[in-house]
């Protein structure tokens, strides 16, 4: 066990949790969570219909 002298707070990075949670966002369309993609352009596309989609949800 840790003595309690040792113990930090835990201060997380702002923007690095912003981009984890964007990370989270595209994991849950099937498409994104592997490479599937032959095109880096048809990976770029469907990066945007994800947002396009997470976005109109939130509407």
């Amino acid at each position: 066990l840790r003595p309690d002298k040792q113990k930090k707070n835990f201060q997380p990075i702002h923007k690095r949790w912003i981009i984890e949670r964007t990370f989270a966002w595209f994991d849950n369309h099937r498409r994104l969570c592997r490479i599937y993609e032959l095109l880096i352009e048809n990976a770029e596309e469907m990066v945007k219909v994800a947002t396009i989609k997470h976005l109109l949800n939130k509407i």
